[in-house]
Protein backbone atom coordinates (compact mmCIF):
# COMPACT_ATOMS: atom_id res chain seq x y z
CA UNK A 1 0.00 0.00 0.00
CA UNK A 2 1.47 3.25 -1.42
CA UNK A 3 1.24 6.68 1.24
CA UNK A 4 -0.31 9.54 0.09
CA UNK A 5 3.06 11.18 -0.81
CA UNK A 6 3.89 8.68 -2.78
CA UNK A 7 0.70 8.88 -4.14
CA UNK A 8 0.68 12.28 -5.36
CA UNK A 9 4.23 12.01 -6.35
CA UNK A 10 2.50 9.61 -8.65
CA UNK A 11 0.04 11.83 -9.88
CA UNK A 12 2.33 14.80 -10.72
CA UNK A 13 5.06 13.63 -11.79
CA UNK A 14 4.19 9.55 -12.99
CA UNK A 15 2.85 8.84 -15.99
CA UNK A 16 -0.53 10.80 -15.09
CA UNK A 17 1.84 13.90 -14.80
CA UNK A 18 1.33 14.85 -18.56
CA UNK A 19 -2.56 14.50 -18.43
CA UNK A 20 -2.80 16.42 -14.93
CA UNK A 21 -0.30 19.13 -16.89
CA UNK A 22 -2.64 19.14 -19.61
CA UNK A 23 -5.88 19.44 -17.26
CA UNK A 24 -4.27 22.61 -15.72
CA UNK A 25 -3.63 24.32 -18.75
CA UNK A 26 -6.88 24.54 -20.16
CA UNK A 27 -8.57 24.72 -16.60
CA UNK A 28 -7.58 27.80 -15.47
CA UNK A 29 -10.36 29.65 -13.19
CA UNK A 30 -9.84 33.35 -12.03
CA UNK A 31 -10.67 34.94 -9.33
CA UNK A 32 -10.68 38.06 -10.30
CA UNK A 33 -9.30 40.63 -7.30
CA UNK A 34 -10.86 43.97 -8.89
CA UNK A 35 -9.08 46.76 -6.91
CA UNK A 36 -8.99 49.85 -9.45
CA UNK A 37 -9.75 50.22 -13.47
CA UNK A 38 -7.46 47.40 -15.00
CA UNK A 39 -10.99 45.59 -13.77
CA UNK A 40 -12.73 46.86 -16.96
CA UNK A 41 -10.14 45.56 -19.33
CA UNK A 42 -10.32 42.29 -17.67
CA UNK A 43 -14.26 42.45 -18.28
CA UNK A 44 -13.23 42.82 -22.05
CA UNK A 45 -10.77 40.58 -22.78
CA UNK A 46 -13.39 37.77 -21.57
CA UNK A 47 -16.49 39.34 -23.18
CA UNK A 48 -17.36 38.42 -26.86
CA UNK A 49 -14.66 40.20 -28.73
CA UNK A 50 -11.65 38.59 -26.93
CA UNK A 51 -13.58 35.10 -25.35
CA UNK A 52 -10.44 34.47 -23.24
CA UNK A 53 -12.65 31.27 -22.38
CA UNK A 54 -11.87 29.63 -25.68
CA UNK A 55 -8.00 29.63 -24.62
CA UNK A 56 -9.26 27.80 -21.64
CA UNK A 57 -9.69 30.65 -18.57
CA UNK A 58 -13.02 31.10 -17.20
CA UNK A 59 -13.52 33.76 -14.63
CA UNK A 60 -15.29 32.14 -11.36
CA UNK A 61 -16.24 34.03 -8.12
CA UNK A 62 -15.49 31.48 -5.00
CA UNK A 63 -11.68 31.34 -4.01
CA UNK A 64 -12.03 27.40 -2.98
CA UNK A 65 -12.90 26.46 -6.92
CA UNK A 66 -10.15 28.33 -8.41
CA UNK A 67 -6.98 28.31 -9.54
CA UNK A 68 -5.78 32.26 -10.20
CA UNK A 69 -6.08 34.85 -9.33
CA UNK A 70 -5.71 38.04 -11.60
CA UNK A 71 -4.81 41.06 -9.08
CA UNK A 72 -5.96 44.24 -10.90
CA UNK A 73 -5.43 47.61 -9.72
CA UNK A 74 -3.42 49.00 -6.41
CA UNK A 75 -3.17 46.49 -3.23
CA UNK A 76 -3.15 48.64 -0.28
CA UNK A 77 -2.24 47.34 3.31
CA UNK A 78 -6.34 46.77 3.93
CA UNK A 79 -6.57 44.65 1.04
CA UNK A 80 -3.13 43.04 1.71
CA UNK A 81 -4.99 40.63 3.70
CA UNK A 82 -7.88 39.76 1.73
CA UNK A 83 -5.32 38.80 -1.20
CA UNK A 84 -3.35 36.64 0.70
CA UNK A 85 -6.56 34.90 2.37
CA UNK A 86 -7.75 34.61 -0.82
CA UNK A 87 -4.97 32.54 -2.37
CA UNK A 88 -4.46 30.17 0.99
CA UNK A 89 -8.29 29.63 0.52
CA UNK A 90 -7.01 28.18 -3.33
CA UNK A 91 -6.44 24.73 -3.49
CA UNK A 92 -2.89 23.52 -5.15
CA UNK A 93 -2.01 24.17 -7.98
CA UNK A 94 -2.41 27.60 -7.82
CA UNK A 95 -1.11 31.07 -9.62
CA UNK A 96 -0.96 34.71 -9.38
CA UNK A 97 -0.97 37.39 -12.13
CA UNK A 98 -0.71 40.65 -11.58
CA UNK A 99 -1.51 43.34 -14.13
CA UNK A 100 -1.09 46.82 -14.19
CA UNK A 101 1.50 49.88 -13.31
CA UNK A 102 -0.51 49.77 -9.79
CA UNK A 103 0.24 46.07 -9.19
CA UNK A 104 3.57 46.29 -10.54
CA UNK A 105 5.07 49.03 -8.65
CA UNK A 106 1.81 51.28 -7.53
CA UNK A 107 1.30 53.39 -10.34
CA UNK A 108 0.44 56.76 -9.72
CA UNK A 109 0.47 55.45 -6.23
CA UNK A 110 3.91 54.69 -5.73
CA UNK A 111 5.24 56.18 -3.02
CA UNK A 112 1.94 56.12 -1.14
CA UNK A 113 1.68 55.23 2.68
CA UNK A 114 -0.73 52.85 1.89
CA UNK A 115 0.17 50.75 -1.41
CA UNK A 116 1.69 47.15 -0.98
CA UNK A 117 3.58 45.00 -3.60
CA UNK A 118 1.26 42.18 -4.37
CA UNK A 119 4.34 40.49 -4.90
CA UNK A 120 5.18 40.98 -1.12
CA UNK A 121 2.31 39.31 -0.12
CA UNK A 122 2.00 35.96 -2.67
CA UNK A 123 4.17 34.44 -4.87
CA UNK A 124 3.56 36.48 -8.40
CA UNK A 125 3.89 33.59 -11.77
CA UNK A 126 3.74 36.86 -14.42
CA UNK A 127 3.35 40.87 -13.95
CA UNK A 128 1.49 42.32 -17.26
CA UNK A 129 2.80 45.83 -17.72
CA UNK A 130 0.49 48.73 -18.99
CA UNK A 131 -2.01 51.32 -17.03
CA UNK A 132 -3.75 50.11 -17.91
CA UNK A 133 -2.46 46.39 -19.66
CA UNK A 134 -4.97 45.82 -23.20
CA UNK A 135 -7.36 42.64 -23.04
CA UNK A 136 -4.67 41.21 -25.60
CA UNK A 137 -1.76 41.78 -23.44
CA UNK A 138 -3.89 40.00 -20.42
CA UNK A 139 -4.68 36.79 -23.10
CA UNK A 140 -1.32 36.97 -23.61
CA UNK A 141 -0.19 36.70 -20.17
CA UNK A 142 -2.43 33.57 -19.38
CA UNK A 143 -0.81 32.15 -22.79
CA UNK A 144 2.31 32.66 -20.97
CA UNK A 145 1.16 30.79 -17.82
CA UNK A 146 0.04 27.76 -19.68
CA UNK A 147 3.51 27.45 -21.06
CA UNK A 148 4.81 27.33 -17.83
CA UNK A 149 2.26 25.27 -16.46
CA UNK A 150 2.94 22.38 -19.56
CA UNK A 151 6.85 23.19 -19.61
CA UNK A 152 7.79 24.12 -16.22
CA UNK A 153 9.50 27.17 -17.87
CA UNK A 154 8.70 30.84 -16.97
CA UNK A 155 9.96 33.59 -19.48
CA UNK A 156 8.75 36.93 -21.05
CA UNK A 157 7.02 36.84 -24.18
CA UNK A 158 8.55 40.90 -24.60
CA UNK A 159 11.69 40.61 -27.18
CA UNK A 160 13.83 43.98 -27.04
CA UNK A 161 16.06 44.48 -30.03
CA UNK A 162 19.21 45.16 -29.11
CA UNK A 163 20.70 49.19 -29.91
CA UNK A 164 24.10 50.03 -30.85
CA UNK A 165 24.65 53.40 -28.95
CA UNK A 166 26.50 55.91 -31.56
CA UNK A 167 30.17 56.54 -31.37
CA UNK A 168 30.99 59.28 -29.17
CA UNK A 169 27.01 60.34 -27.78
CA UNK A 170 27.24 62.42 -24.44
CA UNK A 171 26.87 60.66 -21.47
CA UNK A 172 23.31 60.94 -20.08
CA UNK A 173 22.73 63.67 -17.34
CA UNK A 174 20.50 62.28 -14.47
CA UNK A 175 17.48 64.52 -14.00
CA UNK A 176 16.81 66.45 -10.61
CA UNK A 177 13.97 66.10 -8.55
CA UNK A 178 11.17 68.29 -9.71
CA UNK A 179 9.78 68.74 -6.22
CA UNK A 180 10.16 72.12 -4.53
CA UNK A 181 8.57 72.86 -1.16
CA UNK A 182 7.12 76.50 -1.27
CA UNK A 183 5.54 78.20 1.89
CA UNK A 184 1.99 77.24 1.91
CA UNK A 185 -0.84 79.66 1.04
CA UNK A 186 -3.09 81.05 3.77
CA UNK A 187 -6.26 79.11 4.24
CA UNK A 188 -9.24 81.24 4.47
CA UNK A 189 -12.27 78.34 5.38
CA UNK A 190 -14.83 81.77 5.76
CA UNK A 191 -14.23 83.83 2.34
CA UNK A 192 -17.28 85.39 1.84
CA UNK A 193 -19.43 85.19 -0.96
CA UNK A 194 -21.93 87.89 -2.77
CA UNK A 195 -25.10 85.63 -3.61
CA UNK A 196 -28.86 85.93 -3.94
CA UNK A 197 -29.93 84.25 -0.73
CA UNK A 198 -32.67 86.01 1.40
CA UNK A 199 -33.24 82.62 3.65
CA UNK A 200 -29.44 82.79 4.20
CA UNK A 201 -28.54 86.05 5.59
CA UNK A 202 -31.77 85.16 8.08
CA UNK A 203 -30.13 82.01 9.19
CA UNK A 204 -26.69 84.20 9.79
CA UNK A 205 -29.06 86.69 12.10
CA UNK A 206 -30.15 83.29 13.58
CA UNK A 207 -26.71 81.97 14.26
CA UNK A 208 -25.35 85.05 15.62
CA UNK A 209 -27.96 85.12 17.93
CA UNK A 210 -27.42 81.72 19.51
CA UNK A 211 -23.98 81.13 19.09
CA UNK A 212 -21.13 82.92 20.63
CA UNK A 213 -18.98 82.89 17.40
CA UNK A 214 -16.34 84.59 16.31
CA UNK A 215 -17.35 85.16 12.48
CA UNK A 216 -20.36 84.00 10.81
CA UNK A 217 -20.52 84.09 6.78
CA UNK A 218 -22.06 82.74 3.82
CA UNK A 219 -19.35 81.02 1.61
CA UNK A 220 -21.81 80.13 -1.12
CA UNK A 221 -25.36 79.24 -2.19
CA UNK A 222 -26.91 76.92 1.40
CA UNK A 223 -23.15 77.35 2.71
CA UNK A 224 -22.94 79.28 6.11
CA UNK A 225 -18.69 79.08 7.72
CA UNK A 226 -19.16 79.41 11.41
CA UNK A 227 -15.91 80.15 13.18
CA UNK A 228 -15.72 79.30 17.20
CA UNK A 229 -13.14 78.75 19.94
CA UNK A 230 -12.19 75.32 19.87
CA UNK A 231 -13.80 74.61 23.21
CA UNK A 232 -17.15 76.57 21.94
CA UNK A 233 -17.98 73.98 19.27
CA UNK A 234 -20.09 71.20 21.46
CA UNK A 235 -22.42 74.23 22.22
CA UNK A 236 -22.23 75.49 19.02
CA UNK A 237 -23.44 72.26 18.36
CA UNK A 238 -25.98 71.84 20.78
CA UNK A 239 -27.42 75.62 19.51
CA UNK A 240 -27.31 74.47 15.86
CA UNK A 241 -29.18 71.30 16.56
CA UNK A 242 -32.12 73.38 18.37
CA UNK A 243 -32.37 75.36 15.18
CA UNK A 244 -33.14 71.58 13.17
CA UNK A 245 -29.66 70.84 12.04
CA UNK A 246 -29.85 67.45 13.46
CA UNK A 247 -26.86 65.26 11.96
CA UNK A 248 -23.05 65.86 11.19
CA UNK A 249 -22.74 65.53 7.63
CA UNK A 250 -18.70 65.79 7.45
CA UNK A 251 -15.82 65.75 10.31
CA UNK A 252 -12.65 67.74 8.45
CA UNK A 253 -9.41 68.23 9.35
CA UNK A 254 -6.64 70.93 7.60
CA UNK A 255 -3.42 70.84 8.05
CA UNK A 256 -1.52 73.91 8.40
CA UNK A 257 1.87 73.68 9.33
CA UNK A 258 3.45 76.68 8.32
CA UNK A 259 0.93 78.70 10.61
CA UNK A 260 1.73 75.75 13.48
CA UNK A 261 -2.15 74.71 13.66
CA UNK A 262 -4.92 72.56 12.74
CA UNK A 263 -8.44 73.39 11.52
CA UNK A 264 -11.15 71.23 12.66
CA UNK A 265 -15.00 71.62 10.32
CA UNK A 266 -17.98 69.80 11.68
CA UNK A 267 -20.08 70.18 8.79
CA UNK A 268 -23.94 70.47 10.15
CA UNK A 269 -27.70 69.62 7.75
CA UNK A 270 -31.01 68.72 8.53
CA UNK A 271 -33.05 65.27 7.44
CA UNK A 272 -36.21 66.79 9.45
CA UNK A 273 -36.61 70.48 8.44
CA UNK A 274 -37.52 71.09 4.78
CA UNK A 275 -36.15 74.29 4.52
CA UNK A 276 -32.64 73.29 6.27
CA UNK A 277 -32.34 70.41 4.08
CA UNK A 278 -29.99 72.00 1.63
CA UNK A 279 -28.20 73.75 3.95
CA UNK A 280 -24.75 73.31 5.10
CA UNK A 281 -23.28 75.11 8.10
CA UNK A 282 -19.36 74.35 8.67
CA UNK A 283 -18.50 75.12 12.35
CA UNK A 284 -15.04 75.34 12.35
CA UNK A 285 -12.11 76.25 14.81
CA UNK A 286 -8.45 76.60 15.08
CA UNK A 287 -6.65 73.86 17.31
CA UNK A 288 -2.79 73.86 18.32
CA UNK A 289 -0.55 71.57 16.19
CA UNK A 290 1.62 70.77 19.30
CA UNK A 291 -1.06 69.23 21.40
CA UNK A 292 -4.11 68.73 18.75
CA UNK A 293 -7.13 68.02 20.56
CA UNK A 294 -10.83 69.13 20.42
CA UNK A 295 -13.76 68.03 21.89
CA UNK A 296 -15.81 65.06 20.47
CA UNK A 297 -19.49 65.09 19.23
CA UNK A 298 -19.95 61.32 19.20
CA UNK A 299 -21.65 61.13 22.01
CA UNK A 300 -24.73 64.35 20.94
CA UNK A 301 -24.35 63.08 17.02
CA UNK A 302 -23.58 59.58 16.31
CA UNK A 303 -22.53 60.07 12.67
CA UNK A 304 -19.38 62.20 13.95
CA UNK A 305 -18.25 59.02 15.69
CA UNK A 306 -17.05 57.28 12.66
CA UNK A 307 -15.99 60.32 10.89
CA UNK A 308 -13.74 61.44 14.00
CA UNK A 309 -12.62 58.08 14.29
CA UNK A 310 -11.10 58.42 10.12
CA UNK A 311 -9.52 62.09 10.93
CA UNK A 312 -7.61 60.69 13.95
CA UNK A 313 -6.13 58.14 12.02
CA UNK A 314 -5.17 60.29 9.41
CA UNK A 315 -3.95 63.53 11.50
CA UNK A 316 -3.51 62.02 15.09
CA UNK A 317 -6.29 64.89 16.49
CA UNK A 318 -7.36 63.76 19.54
CA UNK A 319 -11.15 64.02 19.96
CA UNK A 320 -12.13 63.82 24.06
CA UNK A 321 -14.50 61.84 25.06
CA UNK A 322 -14.71 59.72 21.38
CA UNK A 323 -13.98 55.85 23.06
CA UNK A 324 -11.45 55.08 19.98
CA UNK A 325 -8.83 57.55 20.36
CA UNK A 326 -5.21 55.68 20.83
CA UNK A 327 -5.61 53.20 18.42
CA UNK A 328 -6.28 52.89 14.47
CA UNK A 329 -9.50 52.29 13.39
CA UNK A 330 -9.74 52.48 9.00
CA UNK A 331 -6.00 51.89 8.43
CA UNK A 332 -4.11 48.77 8.78
CA UNK A 333 -2.23 47.73 12.30
CA UNK A 334 1.20 48.23 9.89
CA UNK A 335 0.52 51.61 8.46
CA UNK A 336 2.19 54.41 9.33
CA UNK A 337 0.93 57.13 11.87
CA UNK A 338 -0.94 60.05 10.99
CA UNK A 339 -0.08 59.82 6.97
CA UNK A 340 -1.77 63.06 6.14
CA UNK A 341 0.42 65.36 7.74
CA UNK A 342 2.03 67.25 5.82
CA UNK A 343 5.01 66.82 7.29
CA UNK A 344 4.91 63.53 6.73
CA UNK A 345 7.88 61.85 4.90
CA UNK A 346 7.09 60.37 1.37
CA UNK A 347 9.74 58.08 -0.67
CA UNK A 348 11.74 60.28 -3.01
CA UNK A 349 12.26 59.78 -6.35
CA UNK A 350 15.22 57.75 -7.39
CA UNK A 351 16.95 57.91 -10.94
CA UNK A 352 19.77 55.34 -11.72
CA UNK A 353 21.65 54.37 -14.97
Amino acid sequence: MISMDEFIEFVRGGPLGPIKKWGTKWSLWPVHLVTACCGAELAHAFACGYDGERIGALNYGIARQTNLIIVEGAITRKMAKVLRITWEQMPDPKFVIVMGACGLQGGIFWNGYHMVKPSDVVPVDFFIPGCPPTPEALLRGIRQLQFKIETGEAKTSATFPEVPLEAGRKPRVLPKSPKKISKAPAVIVNAPKEVDWEFGQKLVEEIKAKVEAKSVTITGKNRIAVKVESDYIPRAAMRLREMGFDHVKNVNVIDVPNEDKFIVEYHFSSYSVKELMPVIVNVFADIPRENPRVKSLASMFPSADYMEREMHDFFGVIFEGNPWMGRKFLLAPDAPEFPLRKDFKLEEEVYVR
